[in-house]
C-alpha cells in the first residue's frame, strides 16, 4: 500500500509560526487514502495522531503539487515515464485565454411510460434523441430496445462528443441506461476508453439547507469525457459554461467534479491550493477552535451587520447605494482570516478591530483567506469593466458569465470563515469582518446625512436615501466621498420610481427589513420577501401578484399608481 516515505518540514498548524517535521506517505494508490487513515485513527487513543491532507482529490492534489490548472494552455514533456509540464504559455489570472473547440452535446432518453407515470427502471425505452449543443442539429434513435441501446454507442463514437450534458444523468439516465444495458446483455460504452458503463459505487446523500431536504445523487462518470448533469449543477445553471470554465480554471478543481461542487467546495480548493503552495497542512477533521469569551465579551462581539430599520410606507425619488462584494473586500484588505484574528505573534499590534477591544490582526503575514480572495476580486473587477467597454455581444455574455461564476464564490467566501466544517475556517474572524460593516455602515449613514440626505433605511452593506430636488451629480458626489473615506467601492443601484417598505404581518407597527417593492427610473421591478419572490409561493398567486407590480411598474409617481 505504501510506496514511499519522507520527513518534511511543514505548518501543522494554520496558525503555526515555526515548522514541525512531519511524516508523508506515498501510497501506491491514493484511493486508499482514507481506508488507511481510518485505520491509523484507530491505532491510537483520540488525537495521539493527527492527520492531514487526507480527504483531498488525487486530481486536486495534482494540479495544487505541479502548479497547473483545467484548461491551461501548456506543453507537456515525457521523460522517464514522468510528465513534465510548462505552462508559460498560460497563467490563470490570464482574462483572454483561448479555450479548446469543444464538441458538446445534450442527451435525453425517453422511457416507454404512460402519460402522468413516474418512469422506473422496468420501464423499456422508447427512444433516444442526441442535440448538438451548438448547431442544434438532432439524431433521434428509435426502435427496439436492444436496437437503441447499440444505436446510441455506434452514434457516440461517431461523434466523438467531449460534453455529454444530460437533465438528470446522476439521479435517472445513467443509472436506467446501465439497468436496461444488463438486461439486454449490451456493452454500453459511451466513454472514450472502451469501459462499458458502470454503476456509482457510492450512494447518494441527503442534506437539509434552508429548512428544506434535499438529495444530491452520486455522479456518473465517464472516462475522456466530461458528464454534466445540468439538475446537479449549480454553477452551470447561474453561468453557463463559460463560468464553469472559469471556476475549474481559478479553483483547479477537475470540470467534472467542478460542474457537482458546491460554491463553498470551490472556495475551499483554492484555499487548499494556497495552504499547500505555503508548506500548510490540510487538516482532515478542523481543529481551530473559537478564542475563550467572557459573556460580555460574546455580546459584545457577535451582533452581526448593522440594520437601520426601514422607515415604512411609500416613498418617491428614493436612491440605494450597495458595497460591491463589501464582506470579501473587507477580508481582503484588512487582511482577516482564521490564522491572523488574534494572532499569537502580534499581540501589540496596531491593527486592531473595531469596537472590539481584545481584537487585533497580524502585522507579519498574509492569511490564506485574504491570499485566496485576491485574484476572485481583481478577476471580477476585470471581467465587470470589460463587459461594460465592449460592444461585442458574444463577449458582453462571456465576461458576465464568468464574472456572475466569480460573484457566487464571492459570496458565500464570509459564510465559510465560520462554518464548523471549513478546514480554514474560525468564528472570531467572521465577528471582526461584522465588526468592520457596522463601522464601515455607520460612517456611510453619517455622510449621506452631512449631504442632506434623509436615510430611509440601511442594511449590511446597502443603503436607501432620499432628498428633494436631487441630480445625479448629488449621488456621484456622494459616492465619492463615500469611496474616499471608508475605502470601500460602492455603486449606486439605481433611483426608484416609488418604493413600499412594508409593516410585519404580525405587528403592522414594526417595520420588516428585508422586505420590500419599487420600480426603478427604467422600469425594472425589485423586490424582496414578499410572496412573488418566494419559492413556497403557489404559483398561481406569485404570478397574480407579479402581474400586479407589473401593472403598478407604469407609473411613475404614487398618485399615477393610485389612479
Amino acid at each position: 500500500m505504501i510506496k514511499e516515505y519522507h520527513f518534511p518540514s511543514r505548518y501543522e498548524l494554520i496558525t503555526d509560526t515555526n515548522r514541525s517535521q512531519v511524516l508523508e506517505l506515498e501510497l501506491k494508490d491514493s484511493t486508499y487514502s482514507l481506508k488507511l487513515a481510518k485505520k491509523i485513527e484507530r491505532m491510537g487513543r483520540f488525537g495521539q495522531f493527527r492527520l492531514y491532507n487526507i480527504d483531498i482529490l488525487s486530481e486536486q492534489s495534482y494540479f495544487y503539487e505541479h502548479d497547473i490548472f483545467p484548461l491551461m494552455e501548456c506543453k507537456v514533456d515525457v521523460s522517464n515515464s514522468k510528465l513534465n509540464w510548462m505552462g508559460n504559455e498560460d497563467n490563470v489570472w490570464s482574462t483572454e485565454y483561448e479555450l479548446p473547440l469543444f464538441n458538446n452535446i445534450n442527451l435525453k432518453v425517453y422511457p416507454k411510460v404512460k402519460e402522468g407515470k413516474i418512469p422506473r427502471f422496468t420501464d423499456s425505452i422508447a427512444s433516444v434523441t442526441i442535440q448538438n449543443c451548438d448547431t442544434k442539429d438532432t439524431i433521434n434513435i428509435q426502435g427496439s430496445e436492444i436496437d437503441i441501446l447499440y444505436q446510441l454507442v455506434k452514434q457516440i463514437e461517431k461523434i466523438n462528443p467531449d460534453f455529454i450534458l444530460t437533465e438528470d444523468g446522476d439521479s435517472f439516465t445513467f443509472p436506467y441506461l446501465k439497468y436496461r444495458s444488463e438486461i439486454n446483455q449490451v456493452d454500453l460504452i459511451l466513454d472514450r476508453e472502451g469501459i462499458p458503463l458502470r454503476r456509482s459505487e457510492k450512494d447518494g446523500i441527503s442534506y437539509f439547507s434552508y429548512g428544506k431536504i434535499y438529495f444530491k445523487p452520486s455522479a456518473a462518470k465517464l472516462f475522456g469525457r466530461i458528464h454534466i448533469d445540468t439538475y446537479n449543477s449549480f454553477v452551470l445553471n447561474e453561468s453557463g459554461l463559460q463560468g464553469l470554465y472559469e471556476l475549474a480554471r481559478i479553483c483547479r478543481l477537475p470540470l467534472h467534479t467542478a460542474s457537482r461542487a458546491s460554491i463553498g467546495k470551490c472556495m475551499s480548493s483554492l484555499q487548499f491550493y494556497n495552504a499547500m503552495r505555503n508548506d500548510i497542512l490540510i487538516p482532515w477533521k478542523p481543529t481551530l477552535a473559537e478564542h475563550p469569551k467572557s459573556l460580555g465579551d460574546l455580546l459584545t462581539a457577535d451582533r452581526g451587520g448593522l440594520i437601520f430599520e426601514p422607515t415604512m410606507g411609500v416613498h418617491e425619488n428614493v436612491a440605494e447605494l450597495d458595497f460591491v462584494s463589501l464582506y470579501p473586500t473587507i477580508m481582503f484588505k484588512k487582511n482577516i482570516s482564521a490564522e491572523t484574528v488574534i494572532c499569537n505573534c502580534c499581540s501589540h499590534s496596531k491593527l486592531r478591530v473595531p469596537e472590539l477591544l481584545n481584537y487585533h490582526i497580524c502585522e507579519k503575514r498574509r492569511g490564506i483567506v485574504p491570499i485566496s480572495l485576491e485574484i476572485l476580486l481583481k478577476k471580477r473587477a476585470i471581467y465587470k469593466n470589460k463587459k461594460n467597454s465592449t460592444a461585442n455581444p458574444e463577449l458582453k455574455k462571456i465576461y458576465d458569465a464568468r464574472q456572475t461564476a466569480l460573484k457566487w464564490v464571492l459570496v458565500t467566501s464570509f459564510g465559510y470563515l465560520g462554518f464548523n466544517n471549513a478546514k480554514f475556517g474560525r468564528i472570531d474572524a467572521h465577528i471582526a469582518v461584522c465588526a468592520f460593516d457596522r463601522q464601515i455602515l455607520l460612517q456611510t449613514i453619517r455622510i449621506a446625512e452631512s449631504h442632506g440626505f434623509k436615510i430611509l433605511h440601511a442594511i449590511v452593506d446597502s443603503i436607501w436615501i432620499q432628498k428633494k430636488d436631487t441630480i445625479n451629480n448629488d449621488y456621484e458626489s456622494l459616492k465619492t466621498e463615500i469611496e474616499n473615506k471608508t475605502g470601500f467601492p460602492i455603486s449606486l443601484e439605481g433611483t426608484y420610481k416609488w418604493i413600499v417598505f412594508v409593516p410585519s404581518k404580525n405587528n403592522t407597527i414594526l417595520p420588516v427589513s428585508n422586505r420590500y417593492f419599487g420600480v426603478f427610473e427604467d422600469g425594472t421591478v425589485k423586490m424582496r420577501g414578499i410572496e412573488a419572490r418566494r419559492h413556497d409561493t403557489a404559483e398561481f398567486f406569485s404570478n397574480v401578484q407579479q402581474g400586479i407590480l407589473n401593472i403598478m411598474s407604469e407609473a411613475n409617481s404614487i398618485k399615477e399608481v393610485r389612479d
